[in-house]
């Protein structure tokens, strides 16, 4: 007989040598094997890329195969605290292994507490080094509020998991806006309690982000990340928050190279972000709900500056992209993957 915890099977029951008592022994859950990552059980590339693929537009994704998905007629963001985040990483990890390869993830933090001494009209402009410098200032001396994740198929598909659409908006409670000692900007505070986050909630029930990044390990979702093709939108404070969560460590390494070598030992080498894939279409620009609006793009659950609602808004935006006319998507693909606006290529970087 096997066992079944909201959907995702168990190891089974023992046979009756296992019983003691009359009562069964019931196995942990049975470890899954890695993912090579030589290992594609699917494209990681559009099918757009491709000749002769039949596409259907639905509801909730930008394409699909024809009958190939599930369909639903909502969007839901999940709601992950201490008491959940381990079945739903559980969900996550099984959605990821049943195809779903495309991920984005968008965060939530105190604002800067130390200036930029970069005018921002100027950033695009900035020394990789000094950028870094910067954001690994302010994230060593600030907590994570919030991480938002989406996936989707290479088709654009999204998951469907009880009955609904879904991204993952994950609370963690290392922010307390009670204790002095935790820096932040007030307007950025006032703005997220504006757009609906509870601090007050975060503390009582949000997720330890050591526990978090235990999780992780524990589970060997960690292994799966690199696999996938993720897509970030002006990312480098994103990425500085989780490689700080992933390592365990107070502060960010000294050195950009240190730090671009674990972004891709953690990421894998297909990272996309938005804000430098810009630079190549006309039209574009300013920041994530300009791009959205200017390409057709409907923030479709949630609000600004909430972590999952901004990840599912960055990944259908990444994909309309990709589907822009004149091979402009195909262009997109082959040359900005790797690359982080402000702190430049992961490959430069991993041959310094």
């Amino acid at each position: 007989m096997m066992i079944v915890q909201r959907g995702i099977p168990i190891f089974p029951i023992g046979p009756a040598s296992h019983f003691h008592g009359g009562v069964p022994v019931v196995y942990h859950r049975r470890p899954m094997p890695p993912i090579p990552l030589h290992h594609r059980p699917i494209p990681l590339y559009p099918p757009q890329f491709q000749s002769r693929v039949p596409v259907l537009r639905v509801v909730g994704g930008p394409i699909c195969r024809q009958g190939s998905v599930k369909k639903a007629d909502r969007v839901e963001v999940r709601s992950v605290c201490r008491y959940n985040f381990k079945a739903e990483l559980a969900v996550i990890q099984s959605l990821i292994r049943a195809g779903y390869r495309f991920a984005s993830f968008d965060t939530e933090f105190p604002g800067t507490v130390v200036k930029s001494k970069i005018p921002n009209h100027l950033i695009s402009q900035a020394v990789p080094i000094d950028v870094y410098e910067m954001m690994k200032t302010n994230v060593d001396q600030t907590h994570i509020i919030q991480l938002g994740l989406s996936l989707s198929d290479p088709c654009g598909n999204l998951p469907v998991y009880d009955g609904a659409y879904c991204c993952w908006e994950f609370n963690f409670s290392d922010f307390d806006v009670d204790c002095e000692k935790h820096l932040r900007s007030s307007d950025s505070i006032d703005l997220l309690k504006r757009q609906g986050i509870d601090f007050s909630e975060n503390k009582c029930t949000g997720i330890c982000s050591a526990d978090f990044a235990e999780e992780i390990e524990r589970s060997g979702l960690v292994q799966l990340l690199p696999c996938l093709t993720w897509a970030t939108f002006q990312s480098a404070y994103d990425f500085g928050y989780l490689i700080k969560m992933f390592t365990g460590k107070k502060e960010l390494p000294e050195d950009i190279k240190e730090f671009m070598g674990i972004v891709k030992t953690y990421f894998g080498p297909n990272v996309y972000d938005i804000k430098y894939m810009m630079k190549f279409c006309d039209g574009l620009f300013g920041g994530l709900n300009s791009v959205a609006e200017t390409l057709g793009v409907d923030r479709v659950a949630g609000s600004s500056h909430q972590a999952g609602s901004d990840s599912l808004l960055t990944l259908q935006t990444f994909l309309k992209m990709l589907k822009m006319e004149k091979n402009k998507g195909k262009e997109l693909w082959e040359e900005c993957g790797g690359v982080l606006f402000g702190l430049g290529s992961l490959d430069f970087w991993h041959h310094c």
